[in-house]
């Protein structure tokens, strides 16, 4: 039902892509049935009733843009209205974290301010880890090397005031609330009890997503960097699968791993967005009285595998894989054994 003022709430959880938005979405999926019940209505991929619920609304959105400007989508407010009457609910929840891309997304619901109380979420997250981690999971697929992702997208990628500031022009800043994605920040050490937190939600009874979409170990990245025929596309995600399948303790990044840049280059990063972050603070979460970020992520405690050794073992694992797999098809297709070959 509406609140008191006659409206719902609508919640936009618009990012940080890379941070913690796959959790967040994964949890939403699985615990939809018990957020309606509370009163809170997540709606499907396409805000269609006959549609799935993914948790996500990415999709949907990215087709509103146009030559990078999104365009209004019809019947946006009747749809989320229609959704949300769907459980008597009176708070809806979406999460795209491409949203937060300057494409203009937030006029798509500018309009809206007169039927709902509309608030924005998101997580922002170190600048030095969000470059690093973006350049594994979208431009790597593209051919792009480190070096030159870097070169373009230090001082603009991650500012994270700039990110906000349509948003705030749109909504004002009362509207805005910003979490840190770092486990000493996050409620709990965890983004899915963090999110529960934001949205005024009790985790128990929750179903928690557990890891979802890891970090790359920076050795496969190495390996793969320059390959961009293993992939269709920036979001196709095949490749690593099949590696985490074969090897999940070489593929995915594990806590004290060593990191593609290093302490110092990380350093140089952070010195860059120094200032941004701190009249970030001051705008955003003035409660925070230290500044934004730590002055140095956690460091390295596992000692760094050199590349040839990493390739080795990947190939060697490749290779023993393939072995089984002959045989068991071998095996499948040998007779009975009390059936006499010819």
């Amino acid at each position: 039902m509406p609140q008191p003022n006659g409206k719902r709430t609508l919640l936009i959880h618009i990012g940080c892509p890379k941070g913690g938005s796959s959790a967040i979405q994964r949890a939403l999926r699985l615990n939809w049935r018990e957020l309606a019940s509370r009163g809170v209505a997540v709606p499907t991929s396409d805000l269609r009733p006959e549609s799935e619920v993914t948790g996500t609304q990415a999709s949907f959105f990215e087709t509103s843009v146009r030559d990078r400007q999104a365009n209004p989508i019809p019947g946006l407010g009747d749809l989320l209205e229609a959704a949300a009457d769907a459980h008597a609910a009176s708070t809806i929840v979406l999460s795209a974290e491409n949203l937060s891309n300057p494409m203009g997304f937030e006029k798509l619901f500018a309009d809206l301010a007169e039927r709902f109380d509309i608030r924005i979420l998101m997580y922002v997250r170190r600048q030095d880890d969000f470059l690093e981690a973006s350049w594994q999971q979208w431009d790597i697929k593209l051919g792009g090397s480190l070096l030159a992702w870097m070169i373009k997208s230090i001082g603009v990628r991650g500012n994270w005031g700039a990110t906000l500031e349509p948003w705030s022009t749109a909504f004002g800043d009362d509207r805005i609330t910003v979490r840190v994605y770092d486990r000493e920040r996050l409620v709990g050490g965890d983004v899915f009890l963090d999110f529960c937190d934001a949205l005024g939600q009790d985790p128990e009874g929750l179903t928690a997503p557990g890891e979802a979409n890891p970090s790359l170990s920076p050795m496969l990245s190495r390996m793969i960097e320059g390959a961009e025929y293993l992939f269709d596309g920036p979001h196709d995600h095949a490749f690593y699968e099949s590696l985490r399948k074969l090897a999940p303790d070489l593929v995915d990044l594990v806590a004290g791993d060593p990191r593609l840049l290093t302490d110092e280059e990380a350093h140089a990063v952070m010195s860059v967005y120094a200032q941004a972050n701190e009249r970030f603070r001051r705008r955003y979460v003035p409660h925070v009285k230290r500044p934004l970020f730590r002055a140095q992520r956690p460091p390295s405690d596992r000692p760094r595998m050199s590349q040839d050794v990493f390739e080795r073992q990947l190939l060697l694992l490749q290779i023993f894989n393939l072995h089984k797999e002959i045989e068991e098809l071998r095996a499948s297709m040998d007779p009975p054994g009390d059936v006499p070959k010819p």
